[in-house]
């Protein structure tokens, strides 16, 4: 830079030659070794200026223009600073957000229809030592409010919800302590709220399976009730998971829940009552893998009659499935999935697993891909039991199982599946289940979302995909990372977080 004009810190001497100067105090060593008289390298200046105002006029009429919209913003900013916070209508934005999402006419959204805004304002500024007032308004909120909070990433409302919520399980602790507490909808309702709020936003590992059976107590103490319809999908989940028999595979839960069916339902019904049985084959298979370590030959006859229920119950879908199949409503069709909706197979897979992999199953409604998905379901529980049972060392499986059997088989559109089934290949036929499963979930969701804005699938469908995303290995197989691509590519978030954990 010795070049620029009074940029140079360099001598005189240095700076008239055009070299560069070393800056050495007091003389720069050029000019010791040259026999120079040096000045030395210069010091910094600093210089005081005044700012010239432009000799441009300035146009007194936009002056003024300027000057009143910088008065307008100035009262602008003072009324919004002095505005006062709509912290009572907040929680009303929660509410009304939450029902969008709710089953209409449930009993969480018929809950929410008589909650006045007196009721809002007066639970939501109770403190949490507080276990006094409707414990349904307290759930309800700390369920609307961590729920937008989580949706929306608004860390301030969910500490606002997890408070409520903490407060919501305190309450709601104080009033089971009251042996007659179960004779109240409130309660009833509470806890469905609470197990809700568990089933999307997960507080604890399980906490959401907790929750369902402990309704799923109150309600056997209630005895048969009507509420118990609006549930029955959750209570049944809940009773797999845990493997503990479920209520509803009692005759008279059983005919009450027919009585409060709609013809057109009466076919998911069925499906519920063959889930609800296997609830208790579940419960009866692990007492009996206890009792084979102990004491085999006791046992053999109580896993033979294990057997036969489980056969029974297969026959009793492979029937259903016939009277659904003649029904036009539920005709469906194959069709290649499109590059987006389809992994290569895993090198592992040939035949019919790579043929399911990249096909999907076309329907007319939404709701028949939802009705085969759940039969699907089904059929895996069903298989899952039969696939665990212990053998006979002198016997293999199909010989055991060949003469239980009733029917023959038959070539039919899912025939990979019964000739697994007609071979004893239980483990086989639920894997080409879940795969199933998996084919009919991008048709629901295209359907979902014609229909409207698709936020959560359908209860059944959750319990589907959970279901056949754990039988195919979740994502340490090629087939479960397949069966999530096809989830994410449409709709992340249709499958709450509470139904992977559970």
């Amino acid at each position: 830079m010795v070049n620029v004009g009074g940029r140079s810190k360099g001598c005189s001497h240095c700076r008239r030659r055009r070299i560069k100067c070393d800056e050495n105090r007091p003389i720069c060593r050029r000019c010791q070794g040259s026999g120079l008289q040096c000045d030395g390298p210069r010091d910094t200046a600093f210089i005081e200026g005044t700012i010239v105002r432009s000799r441009r006029s300035q146009n007194p009429a936009i002056a003024w223009v300027r000057r009143d919209i910088e008065e307008q913003n100035r009262a602008v900013q003072t009324i919004l600073q002095s505005t006062v916070p709509l912290k009572q209508n907040e929680h009303e934005v929660y509410i009304c957000y939450t029902r969008k999402h709710l089953l209409p006419g449930g009993p969480l959204d018929v809950g929410l229809q008589d909650l006045q805004l007196a009721d809002i304002t007066t639970t939501s500024r109770k403190t949490t030592d507080s276990v006094k007032g409707p414990v349904f308004n307290q759930a309800m909120l700390s369920f609307a409010a961590v729920f937008f909070g989580a949706q929306h990433k608004q860390t301030r409302i969910l500490t606002q919800g997890y408070a409520m919520h903490g407060a919501a399980l305190k309450q709601l602790n104080f009033t089971l302590s009251d042996s007659s507490c179960y004779i109240r909808d409130e309660v009833i309702v509470s806890v469905i709220a609470l197990a809700m709020l568990e089933c999307l936003v997960p507080t604890g590992p399980k906490n959401y399976l907790k929750h369902m059976l402990g309704l799923e107590r109150l309600l056997e103490l209630r005895k048969p009730e009507y509420l118990a319809h609006c549930v029955r999908n959750m209570i049944l989940f809940a009773s797999v998971r845990a493997r503990k028999p479920s209520i509803l595979a009692r005759p008279e839960w059983k005919k009450v829940l027919r009585v409060h069916c709609a013809d057109q339902d009466m076919q998911e019904q069925d499906l519920c009552d063959a889930l609800a049985d296997c609830t208790v084959l579940l419960a009866e298979c692990d007492k009996l893998m206890t009792l084979w370590a102990f004491d085999m030959e006791k046992a053999v006859p109580q896993r033979d009659k294990l057997e036969r229920n489980a056969v029974a119950l297969l026959t009793y879908l492979r029937t259903w499935k016939d009277a659904w199949d003649s029904d036009e409503q539920n005709a469906y069709y194959v069709e290649l999935a499109p590059p987006s909706d389809s992994q290569s197979p895993p090198a592992q897979s040939v035949g019919d697993d790579s043929r399911r992999m990249s096909t999907v199953l076309r329907f007319g409604t939404g709701s028949a891909a939802r009705m085969l998905m759940l039969h699907s379901t089904t059929l895996i529980h069903v298989l899952q039991i039969l696939a665990s049972l212990p053998l006979n060392s002198s016997e293999d499986r199909s010989e055991q199982t060949a003469s239980l059997i009733p029917w023959q088989y038959t070539a039919r559109e899912d025939d990979d599946i019964w000739e697994c089934i007609a071979n004893a290949e239980w483990a086989a036929a639920a894997r080409l289940a879940a795969l199933q499963a998996g084919q009919c979930l991008p048709d629901y969701l295209d359907h979902e979302r014609a229909l409207s804005d698709l936020q959560f699938a359908s209860p059944v469908v959750q319990w589907a995909v959970s279901t056949s995303w754990k039988t195919l290995g979740e994502n340490g197989t090629a087939e479960g990372r397949w069966m999530m691509g096809l989830l994410n590519e449409r709709s992340n978030q249709a499958i709450a977080r509470g139904m992977w954990d559970a």
